[in-house]
């Protein structure tokens, strides 16, 4: 094991093959079975970790296949996928997702694919800008007479001009020659914009695994795998609940050509595909979460005006009746050396005069969203319902606003946040609950909340669709009408239905609301939400500001 400390010598001239400003923590040297275990390092000789940046190194599988002279070629390949391609766990996760499109039902493969996609890139990379000796890296791990293996090493001999048999096996079929050399051209054509070649290169290799039944992994192939599990330990990337997919090869009607927006489970299998292990509701958290940010709007603010100010206008005789503290002892003394008090002592006298502060006063949100049967699943499916909740629920909080979120179907089947909160992580795990049973607003919730009137103001906003008429229909101990009355004239920041309404004019519930008070707003699908919380705060407080 010689080698180690060679290679220990060389990873600072390993680091400025990509920069010489790069910085990143050496690689770890794993010894032993137990500790490749340990580490996740199970088939490849090396893997990166993206949580902290890590390059692992196998020494015996090193030795196996007698590598052990290749140190700058396989450190600087390792560094390359920290700083060069995928560089981050958002570009991955496209990746991944546009190969799972190209490859269906084939997706256990995607991490294999999207993993061999981004070496050509690095090994070109250092092949033609540092004459590194990449070919000789692929003539250790030994030819093979496997289709796929043939093409992708046929692929490496047309763009490094070597002749062919140098690293493949056997005669070459056309569509092997054909293949290879549209991704010669791919990798050259898009060697710092790689997400647009990727749902063709996984296109170009979908028939060597789904025509020849191979799914199956060779074993040179399970030598190189140095990406599969780059996300382990990191929590669901932003940045990729919509995704440009592009093809010059294989356009297909409704997949290419244009932005995808991913649904929930798309985002949940991304994350897994990539090592993340992290349970479902923060899955679900962190997708609503990205798809909310870009509609983020400015919630309602009270604009007070601040308090009187004093103004010192002068002083007056002090009165011996009056506090002594009052006394302004300097301009007594400057009257008289002689202190005669009510005769010579002298007191401070202040007017008043308006501040010019203006103090904004956040009003609170109380959320109520219907997650009955009739509602599309959160973890799922996109629920707008639940986007809509986000988009709000998040613009509050960017305020100032404190926001309670309660998630409600059938007879006391609810689930609340712990009163008015400002955590955001716990607002949307809420929100992306879901109970799929029947329908029954919690009036007991309102009841209970709205016994005082709170210290601030607060707005109810419920969004539901023709299950609102439980608010008065359910068989509840007490005056269903009355708690709805109290509550809302005790929120005293006004009142918002978001309803989906099959017969908005006949539902005489929703009609004896509105006379009371709600603002109703009908919509006719749930996609309609998105605009009606961006409207949300331009239609009820900015064009008419309340002063207190």
């Amino acid at each position: 094991m010689d080698f180690v400390k060679d290679w220990e010598s060389k990873w600072d001239e390993a680091l400025k093959l990509w920069s010489d400003y790069v910085k990143l923590t050496p690689a770890k040297f794993l010894f032993t079975a137990s500790e490749e275990k340990a580490e996740g390092l199970t088939t490849s000789f090396a893997a990166i970790r993206l949580k902290d940046h890590r390059v692992l190194l196998s020494v015996n599988q090193i030795q196996h296949y007698k590598l052990e002279d290749f140190s700058l070629e396989i450190l600087g390949h390792e560094i390359g996928h920290h700083v060069f391609c995928p560089g981050d766990l958002a570009d991955q996760a496209k990746l991944i997702y546009i190969t799972n499109l190209a490859m269906p039902r084939l997706n256990h493969l995607t991490p294999m694919i999207v993993n061999i996609y981004e070496d050509l890139f690095i090994n070109d990379h250092l092949k033609r800008q540092n004459n590194l000796r990449m070919d000789e890296v692929y003539k250790r791990l030994g030819k093979q007479e496997d289709p796929f293996w043939n093409f992708y090493m046929r692929t490496y001999e047309l763009l490094w001009a070597l002749p062919s048999g140098t690293l493949t096996e056997g005669a070459l079929s056309d569509q092997i020659q054909s293949d290879a050399s549209l991704v010669s051209r791919m990798i050259r054509n898009y060697p710092n914009d790689w997400t647009k070649g990727m749902f063709d290169f996984a296109s170009i290799c979908f028939p060597y695994f789904f025509e020849l039944n191979n799914q199956t992994v060779t074993n040179p192939i399970h030598s190189l795998l140095d990406t599969l599990d780059a996300g382990k330990g990191m929590t669901p990337p932003s940045g990729i609940t919509d995704v440009e997919i592009s093809s010059d090869l294989f356009p297909t009607e409704g997949i290419t050509g244009s932005k995808r927006s991913l649904s929930p489970a798309e985002y949940s299998t991304i994350c897994k595909s990539m090592g993340i292990d992290a349970d479902i509701s923060e899955i679900t958290y962190r997708y609503y979460k990205d798809k909310a940010l870009p509609y983020l709007v400015p919630f309602p603010n009270l604009i007070t005006p601040g308090a009187k100010e004093e103004i010192l206008e002068g002083n007056d005789l002090w009165d011996p009746g009056s506090p002594i503290d009052k006394i302004n002892w300097l301009e007594s003394t400057i009257k008289s050396p002689v202190i005669i008090p009510g005769y010579t002592t002298v007191e401070d006298v202040y007017g008043e005069t308006t501040s010019n502060e203006i103090k904004l006063n956040p009003i609170d949100l109380d959320l109520f969203v219907d997650c009955s049967g009739s509602m599309p699943n959160p973890q799922n499916d996109l629920s707008y319902l639940t986007l809509a909740g986000a988009i709000i629920a998040l613009s509050a909080l960017k305020t100032g606003s404190s926001v309670r979120v309660t998630l409600w179907s059938g007879v006391k089947e609810f689930l609340v946040t712990d009163g008015f909160i400002k955590n955001e992580k716990e607002i949307l795990k809420v929100l992306t609950g879901y109970f799929g049973g029947g329908t029954c607003f919690p009036l007991e919730l309102l009841e209970d909340e709205y016994k005082e009137e709170p210290k601030r103001k607060r707005h109810i906003l419920v969004i539901s669709d023709d299950g609102i008429d439980t608010m008065f229909t359910q068989n509840y101990s007490r005056n269903a009408r009355s708690i709805v009355k109290n509550a809302l004239e005790k929120a005293n920041g006004g009142g918002s239905m978001v309803l989906q309404l099959y017969e908005p004019n006949n539902n005489s519930v929703v009609n004896e609301l509105q006379k009371s008070g709600w603002e109703i707003y009908p919509i006719k699908t749930w996609t309609d939400l998105i605009q009606f919380s961006k409207d949300f705060v331009e239609r009820n407080y900015v064009r008419n500001q309340i002063l207190r």
